[in-house]
Order: structure tokens, then sequence, then C-alpha cells
């Protein structure tokens, strides 16, 4: 499953989410990205790419295509007050939202250790 995580600039809140995602659930290819600060070339070239499109907050769906709001779902954590993507509020946010939307992301949680 190839998913692109969305936050304001792309290096705390869908980092996080992406880290989750990789290290605890399978199968995933994930990318976090910033809708601020990506060319819109490149948000074009990732929302074709994924299978799945996750924002952390609900009115960046606003600034995407219509064409790929049905493979979008919003992970609610509010604006970054976390400062980096290992704060262990917003990992502990993540981490719940990802278990609780395992069957719209077709992904299952593994036991492996890292």
């Amino acid at each position: 499953m190839k998913i692109l995580t969305i936050c304001r600039a792309g290096l705390v809140r869908s980092v996080a989410l992406a880290d989750v995602l990789k290290l605890h659930f399978e199968p995933t290819d994930v990318l976090p990205m910033g809708i601020d600060f990506n060319s819109d070339s490149t948000k074009k070239m990732l929302y074709e790419w994924a299978d799945k499109i996750i924002v952390m907050e609900q009115h960046y769906l606003d600034k995407l295509p219509d064409e790929f709001k049905s493979k979008t779902l919003t992970c609610e954590v509010g604006p970054d007050i976390y400062g980096n993507s290992h704060h262990p509020d917003l990992i502990n946010k993540v981490f719940r939202w990802v278990r609780d939307n395992q069957g719209f992301l077709e992904i299952k949680e593994h036991n492996r250790i890292l």
C-alpha cells in the first residue's frame, strides 16, 4: 500500500504518521509531504503515486484536487504544537488513529521487532 501523509511543511505531523506506519504496519510504502512547501508538479506526482492520502488537518482537503479526494482520509491531530515528529503525545495520537483506520488503509499491524 502506497500512502502519502500530508501536513503543512512535511516535517512533523506527517513524518510522525509515516514513521508509525513504516515501523508498525504492513504492507506500507509511505512518504510525508508538506502541502505548502512542495511544488504543484511534485504534489500532483505524489497524489497520483499514492493509493491512500492522509491529511493531518481537515482543511488541507480544500487544497487537494477533487480527483484525489476519494482516496483521502483525515488524521485530525490539530496544528503543529509538538515541535518534533517524535513527541510522545503526537506518536500516541497517530498510533491510535492508524489502529482505528486499518480497514480503510488496507494494512495490518505486525509484531516484528525492529
